[in-house]
């Protein structure tokens, strides 16, 4: 009976906790009607990315697993530096008006419609050109997991919210991230995020 009661404990446990794994790495919206009209895309950064562009995480748990070396941002997840995070917000706006554009999607920045997408995390594959200036005993060999996490709300022209999206993404295989570039999982993110984004919102 102790063994039954057991058992079901543990069932219920493993079945309560799929859907939080499920949006711990994915797409998700509340998106249910398509786009009729032109949109404006706005790209940005949020508070915490702004904040490592020259300084660490200021959360503990965004530092990595070796977050007691505080001059290091590359295993800390900081001082990405300004002209990166600008590649990378040019990046996911150039995959966005890509996919949307063979989606039939009208982009016009003079839209009453917005796509406001947040860059919420991101992390690079290889050290940026302010972390290798940071810590002289890094190399561009050195390789990472990378990948981003993003947020998009679509807004009306009379500012109401008509939904959201989400996106999480993060390599976990080495081997996968080895060959790339700085940002190779961020923009991977990026584009699939981008696809996605433009089947929810074809009409």
């Amino acid at each position: 009976m102790r063994n039954s009661l057991t058992t079901s404990l543990l069932a219920i446990t493993l079945i309560s906790a799929v859907p939080a794994l499920a949006k711990s790495r994915g797409f998700d919206t509340t998106i249910s009607s398509p786009l009729t009209t032109a949109v404006k895309i706005e790209i940005a950064l949020s508070e915490d990315m702004a904040h490592r562009a020259n300084n660490l995480p200021e959360k503990l748990s965004d530092r990595g697993h070796r977050s007691h070396i505080s001059n290091n941002g590359f295993s800390g997840n900081g001082y990405y530096g300004e002209p990166d995070l600008e590649r990378l917000q040019e990046n996911l706006l150039a995959d966005m008006e890509k996919r949307f554009a063979k989606k039939g999607i009208a982009i016009d920045e003079s839209a009453g419609t917005i796509l406001r997408v947040t860059i919420e995390d991101a992390r690079p594959n290889r050290p940026t050109f302010k972390q290798l200036s940071q810590s002289p005993s890094l190399s561009y060999r050195s390789v990472s997991l990378g990948g981003a996490e993003l947020e998009a709300e679509l807004i009306s022209p009379d500012g109401s919210s008509l939904g959201a999206m989400s996106y999480r993404y993060f390599e976990t295989d080495l081997s996968d991230s080895s060959f790339g570039g700085t940002w190779h999982d961020a923009n991977r993110a990026f584009e699939r995020f981008a696809s996605r984004a433009a089947k929810t919102l074809q009409n």
